[in-house]
């Protein structure tokens, strides 16, 4: 008799177990599957504009080893385009800007999920940091001057690098063609920290549909040749935003 409502016992408290992990979200069931995740997007930035991919892999449950590579285009605080002719046509020039800089970030971090997703319409929060070399690259900036002949007439136009001694808001006519100058790019190598935290709220398990706010700061030996007649910074901190799709992988 005790035998029997012992093995009746079982089979009830088995049932219900197996209720109960069926009843389970599949998320819960299947989390820990996924073992690596690529993601990537645009970054708008303090300063500029660039993009960003990502790559992650398990090292525990809830932490992840992290490889980031941002690509993005900095700026000097002090710029502000202007018009240098009259016509209309003519590209906007920032006056007084002798190079345009861009900051490629290889990076090695961490990710730790905070607040995982509990439902396939859920929200799931995690914090990414990485650091690394801040591989800096000038690039001078050409612009078009108006040549004039002897008699104050204009004749036409040039395109030349931009040089102070040379070039005023008299003779400037717009911005040159951005590809001129790749040729005298210089690099800076200095180094760089991110933290950012990150949204994802994705209604498939398999695909990755987020948002990241954060902060990056970039430090050089050296102040970098942006602007002239302006003190130009060594070291960059920036705040950004973001817009992340991706997948994640078995």
């Amino acid at each position: 008799m005790y035998f029997l409502r012992f093995i009746l016992l079982f089979v009830l408290i088995q049932g219900s177990i197996l209720e109960g992990f069926t009843q389970l979200p599949a998320v819960q069931v299947n989390e820990a599957r996924f073992t690596k995740e690529f993601w990537g997007g645009l970054v708008m930035h303090s300063q500029g504009f660039g993009v960003n991919f990502n790559y992650s892999k398990f090292k525990t449950y809830k932490k992840k080893r992290l490889f980031t590579f941002d690509f993005v285009g900095m700026q000097h605080e002090k710029e502000y385009k202007i018009f240098g002719s009259i016509d209309e046509s003519a590209k906007r020039y920032v006056f007084g800007k002798l190079n345009s800089f861009m900051v490629f970030r290889p990076g090695y971090g961490g990710r730790k999920l905070f607040l995982e997703k509990l439902r396939e319409n859920g929200l799931q929060i995690a914090l990414n940091w990485s650091v690394g070399p801040s591989i800096g690259l000038t690039k001078p900036v050409y612009l078009e001057v108006l040549q004039i002949d002897s008699y104050g007439q204009i004749i036409g136009y040039s395109i030349e690098r931009y040089d102070p001694e040379e070039h005023n808001i008299y003779n400037i006519y717009g911005r040159g063609p951005w590809s001129r100058g790749f040729s005298e790019a210089r690099f800076h190598i200095g180094g760089f920290v991110k933290l950012g935290c990150e949204f994802e709220f994705s209604d498939d398990r398999g695909i990755i549909k987020a948002l990241e706010i954060g902060a990056v700061a970039d430090l050089y030996p050296q102040r970098i040749p942006i602007m002239t007649e302006i003190e130009n910074p060594f070291l960059f901190p920036t705040v950004y935003l973001s817009l992340l799709i991706g997948a994640k992988y078995y």
